[in-house]
């Protein structure tokens, strides 16, 4: 059964976008086109699939040219900084920007990824924990799950860039373990850092001890495996100051008073226009694998952050090589497949995009969402098969939260399902009525549904509203401006809200915590086990995975694996399917496979600028 009224909505909304697509493409052909040896596929997890099987194949192939250095990377991005140091502004990561020139603790093993052995693909994110490597911490230990022993690589300087302050103040000296005990222990100690903003319990708790000349120790007596996520390296939190940076300009959130050890320095800002980085001349990383195992990196001598809020415009500025790369932002199909009409060339990974889900309060008895037969009834009068293929075509998967497909430890399929948490994936809407009488709302309810005024939301929303409607269910729009909404996210304090982010996909390290459906956390809108141990199966859950975690990550899989199977049967997340989307970028970008954070890659890539100019003829 397709809702025609909100098919009518979304349609013209796609039809629009589809529209200023073609607009571009009418002016802008994005020049001759050569065509290009893609090379052998990519796979996550080290085996091939279908392309037609998301988030497992690129459409490039490992790189078999000397890389060149030189040449200026062009990245488009929608909106202006807000954080150029982390430590400075009230739970804020510096992911898009703070990131290219402050680094972290631990990173990815790259000699894994595709320049190398191909073992993993990085387009998910980190899969398993070999996946993880050495950083500014070039080599570790793990005694006792909840102990990080850190051996600091020697040998690496701060960046320095004469005629700023700060970079002076610093001189261009050797980082020192200090610097890095240093940083954790100020994150820790300042209450408006994100980690101590998104999981207190952990960075309260957390000690540093001075082992060695080069070494630290890291304790975190709770939630052990998300110090991985908040202080070494997974999340846009933690990173490592000069002690003496810190001690003067902890509290300066400016840009040129930004200094790291990352492979590029800011050199200018424009306001609202562009931000300038220059290559660190004294970084200290070389490329571990591949035609140019052994050079000194980065390749790039300048990257240009070009701030561009219109999507067409910046889809426009891509399709005629004035931008080297989309740089996280998901193309829909739909995009993707005008986009390669007129850049047929172009390199791409597919990706699945994290589905949009309601939540309400399972903690508050007033609320209807606290009855599992509400929420039963909510999941079965959706008819997700209709979504995926009347409004998706088919490319997108029914089932993706809490335990992504990508992630075969902790995904249970949809076969392994009793046969009624299947049926809350189809759709019968008699049943779902029936539920409502059996809960005593028989003539249903109103609620206020909080939601980001932009398209994916307004989509979401408008498709739910219809079918809700069926059983009563009486959804009154709030559509936000996405700051406020960041607020009355991040207050805990949600009632009904429309978002991508609650439940996550079952992304490394975060699994572990519960941290989505346990106790008073942002992130569990839905309020489950709010108090911590009210929902005995997942309080149990997690003080199980975290005997586990760090020491036999095999076992700690089958507890999450078990306690992710009992949240989707317990339906505490009204969920859409999830749709496919792809990453796109210039085929004169090498040594790049669709990676999501550019922290993680920057460093290794390199212009083709031969190719480039032939392209663009």
């Amino acid at each position: 059964m397709i809702k025609r009224v909100a098919w009518l909505l979304v349609s013209c909304l796609m039809v629009l976008t589809l529209v200023l697509a073609s607009c571009e493409s009418d002016t802008d052909t994005g020049g001759k086109v050569t065509t290009v040896d893609k090379g052998q596929t990519v796979t996550v997890g080290g085996e091939e699939e279908k392309a037609t099987s998301p988030g497992q194949a690129t459409t490039v192939g490992k790189e078999q040219n000397k890389p060149k250095y030189g040449g200026k990377f062009n990245v488009p991005v929608a909106g202006s900084p807000t954080t150029w140091n982390p430590g400075a502004v009230v739970g804020r990561s510096a992911d898009s920007i703070g990131a290219i020139v402050l680094e972290q603790i631990l990173g990815r093993n790259f000699e894994d990824g595709p320049a190398g052995t191909g073992k993993y693909s990085f387009v998910g994110g980190v899969p398993e924990w070999g996946a993880v490597g050495g950083n500014l911490a070039e080599s570790w230990e793990i005694p006792g799950v909840g102990i990080w022993v850190l051996n600091i690589r020697q040998g690496v300087h701060w960046g320095y860039n004469p005629g700023f302050a700060a970079s002076e103040l610093v001189g261009g000296r050797e980082m020192t373990a200090e610097d890095i005990a240093y940083s954790i222990e100020y994150m820790r100690d300042n209450p408006d850092s994100q980690s101590n903003f998104s999981e207190p319990a952990l960075i309260k708790n957390t000690t540093v001890e001075r082992t060695g000349p080069w070494q630290i120790t890291v304790r975190t007596p709770v939630n052990p495996t998300t110090g991985y996520l908040w202080i070494m390296g997974g999340g846009g939190v933690q990173y490592v100051w000069a002690k003496e940076h810190l001690e003067n300009y902890a509290s300066s959130n400016e840009w040129y008073d930004t200094v790291g050890t990352g492979p590029f320095m800011i050199e200018d800002y424009v306001t609202d226009v562009a931000v300038k980085y220059i290559k660190n001349d004294n970084y200290w990383d070389v490329n571990p694998c591949g035609p140019g195992e052994g050079d000194r990196l980065p390749y790039v001598d300048s990257l240009n952050w070009q701030i561009i809020p219109d999507r067409s415009t910046r889809m426009a500025a891509f399709r005629t090589g004035k931008a080297d790369i989309f740089y996280m932002e998901s193309l829909s199909v739909e995009e993707y497949e005008q986009i390669i009409k007129t850049n047929p060339d172009v390199e791409s990974a597919q990706l699945i995009i994290d589905a949009m889900k309601i939540t309400g309060r399972v903690d508050r008895p007033e609320d209807p969402y606290s009855n599992l037969k509400v929420r039963q009834a909510m999941m079965l009068a959706i008819d997700h098969p209709s979504i995926v293929e009347d409004f998706y075509g088919g490319k997108a998967e029914l089932l993706d939260s809490p335990a992504r497909k990508w992630y075969p430890t902790i995904y249970t399929p949809m076969e392994e399902y009793p046969a009624e948490v299947q049926e809350y994936y189809g759709y019968n809407l008699e049943k779902a009525k029936k539920l409502m009488a059996e809960a005593g709302y028989p003539n249903g309810f109103k609620k206020e549904l909080v939601m980001v005024n932009n398209t994916a939301s307004e989509e979401a929303a408008a498709i739910l509203k219809e079918y809700l409607a069926d059983i009563g269910i009486d959804l009154e729009l709030s559509p936000i401006e996405g700051g406020l909404f960041m607020n009355i996210f991040f207050s805990g304090n949600t009632d009904w809200i429309l978002n991508s982010w609650p439940g996550g996909n079952g992304a490394f390290f975060v699994r572990y915590s519960m941290g989505y459906f346990r106790g008073p956390n942002a992130w569990n809108t839905a309020h489950v086990n709010n108090p911590e141990g009210s929902e005995p199966v997942i309080e149990k859950a997690f003080q199980e995975q975290a005997k586990y975690v760090m020491v036999d990550y095999a076992k700690a899989d089958e507890v999450t694996k078990a306690a992710y199977k009992y949240c989707n049967e317990q339906a505490f997340l009204i969920t859409m399917p999830a749709p496919w989307g792809y990453r796109v970028w210039q085929p004169w970008l090498k040594n790049y496979y669709g990676a999501d954070s550019l922290k993680f890659w920057l460093q290794w890539v390199w212009l083709d600028e031969d190719l480039k100019t032939e392209m663009l003829k």
